[in-house]
């Protein structure tokens, strides 16, 4: 992986020689930048579905897709929740940010819309339910929705601290929560997932991808034990 030669873990491996791995994904998956990333995204996704974990999938912070996408894909039956302004950053979000996030503005990760992201996604347009505008207002209504795996790429205190507080409440047993860019770069997100973990049970899990993503996955109730 990190010297040139080929990587594939060995489930994924097994998989791809018993032609468990779509076509799409294969290809996708070759020109995907961050594999470890990828293949996390995969590992518990399979672990999902072993457990029988119930939910629908959800992503805040969708940018262009290609996270999506991946989920999409690995996941093709589950409904996918994209939840993004489409318009980039808010002012209000970036006003109390610090470090890289303070040299950011409101028109870096503006360049989409939701056209260019079902596009991008392909797929099946019956499973992907996109939620416009500023979260969590954006959500209302979605309350009694149960999700089985979230990924929060959101990069600044505001989305991220909104996004836990949301999604932890919703999140199945057994269920995860992703959450990228946990790195010094983004000062305020890893404040808002610090904040947040001090108040749950779980503790965070550490992936060693490009950008240091961190993983709750929320524990079984003792009637599931």
């Amino acid at each position: 992986m990190f010297f040139g030669e080929n990587y594939e873990p060995p489930e994924w491996e097994h998989a791809r020689k018993q032609g468990r791995l779509s076509r799409q994904l294969l290809k996708v998956s070759r020109n995907y930048p961050d594999k470890i990333r990828l293949y996390n995204f995969w590992l518990q996704i399979q672990r999902i579905n072993k457990d029988k974990v119930k939910g629908d999938f959800a992503e805040l912070g969708v940018y262009k897709g290609d996270s999506a996408r991946l989920l999409h894909l690995m996941a093709p039956d589950r409904v996918l929740h994209l939840f993004d302004t489409f318009e980039g950053f808010t002012g209000t979000d970036l006003q109390p940010e610090t470090g890289k996030a303070a040299t950011y503005s409101t028109s870096n990760f503006a360049d989409t819309s939701i056209n260019k992201v079902l596009k991008n996604i392909g797929g099946d347009p019956e499973r992907l339910k996109i939620h416009a505008g500023y979260f969590p207002q954006s959500a209302i209504g979605m309350e009694e929705m149960s999700y089985s795996l979230v990924n929060l790429d959101a990069d600044l205190y505001n989305p991220t601290k909104a996004g836990l507080e949301y999604f932890y409440p919703l999140l199945a047993p057994g269920g995860v929560i992703f959450i990228h860019d946990y790195n010094h770069a983004w000062e305020g997100l890893i404040r808002a997932v610090d904040e947040f973990a001090g108040t749950i049970p779980e503790k965070l899990v550490f992936v060693p991808d490009l950008d240091s993503t961190v993983m709750i996955v929320k524990n079984k109730s003792e009637s599931l034990l």
